[in-house]
């Protein structure tokens, strides 16, 4: 597992200066986003407007420092940071809690759908620093300024699925962004899920936060303007692709349901036949045949209390 400090010291058009030793997985990881989103034309067609009224300035610098490390432009960039709210029928994506236990862990399959596995091949740790002490970590690629999943030590860890509803997509923030701020502005576990529950994002979404303390569980079931907090339920917390409490804006039939409540039941029933006492015991249970796909490009296990990840690609 390869480690990256960013140094948040420096201003956003310089902390990502070590891409000029990433360039070929940068181009590679770019042109791979930009092929699969030839067809999301309203990215294309808006993206100034969307950046002058959605993105903030430090993101816009990050973004251009980005571009100068690869062979894209800005715009590119951040079309691709918008994967998710452009194509997130291709993700799955499956994440699990125990809560009665001493020491909570935040477990999760990452499921997206990759030619040549360079979504894995290129998943790195980014651990951000400030005053030379961590403030929070993510699973993540070099050129992604979002975050998909990620830990804030001492305070929650995060992680997102996707899920369709029957509410248009919105012009707002993207999540990933937004996880990102909370991630890195967020004092603790109840700011993060107020500001991740209360503010309009571009679209669907299904978040797992977990926290350090007793009761510190939830989902957060999302449609761009709406959400639901769903609670553990018998001293566990899952959480695949479909709504489980925010059922009336439930699609049905799509392809991110295909294979959830499949993925949801096998977790229950392997945590209902014996809670994992080990990040070994949590890893069996995310490569169980009926849970982890055939899509799976990362799997990770978070302590929010240590910020410690363990990861696999």
């Amino acid at each position: 597992m390869e480690r990256i400090t960013i140094n948040l010291n420096l201003t956003p058009s310089e902390r990502w200066s070590f891409l000029k030793e990433y360039k070929e997985e940068v181009n590679s990881l770019l042109k791979y986003y930009l092929t699969d989103l030839s067809g999301a034309g309203i990215f294309e067609t808006y993206i100034d407007t969307y950046k002058a009224l959605f993105i903030s300035e430090s993101y816009k610098q990050e973004i251009k420092a980005v571009s100068e490390y690869c062979d894209f432009s800005e715009n590119e960039i951040l079309i691709t940071n918008l994967y998710y709210d452009a194509l997130k029928f291709v993700f799955g994506c499956t994440a699990f809690c125990v809560t009665n236990l001493e020491q909570k862990l935040h477990a999760r399959n990452l499921d997206w759908w990759t030619e040549n596995n360079i979504l894995g091949q290129y998943s790195k740790v980014f651990d951000f620093e400030k005053n030379g002490e961590l403030i929070y970590s993510l699973v993540s690629w070099p050129g992604f300024v979002g975050a998909l999943s990620g830990v804030k030590k001492g305070a929650f860890s995060i992680t997102l699925n996707a899920v369709l509803s029957n509410e248009p997509p919105q012009f707002a923030i993207p999540i990933t962004f937004l996880i990102r701020d909370v991630l890195e502005n967020a004092s603790g576990f109840d700011e993060a899920v107020k500001i991740l529950s209360e503010t309009p994002i571009a679209s669907d979404c299904l978040l797992m936060i977990v926290g350090c303390n007793k009761n510190e569980n939830v989902v957060i079931e999302r449609t761009p303007t709406k959400y639901i907090i769903r609670k553990p339920i018998d001293d566990s917390l899952i959480v695949t692709n479909e709504y489980l409490t925010l059922t009336e804006n439930k699609l049905t039939k799509d392809t991110l349901q295909l294979t959830a409540s499949g993925r949801h039941n096998r977790v229950k029933e392997l945590l209902d036949g014996k809670a994992p006492e080990s990040e070994i015991d949590y890893f069996k249970i995310l490569s169980d045949k009926k849970v982890k796909m055939e899509i799976t490009v990362q799997q990770m296990i978070f302590n929010p209390k240590t910020g410690e990840i363990h990861l696999k690609t």
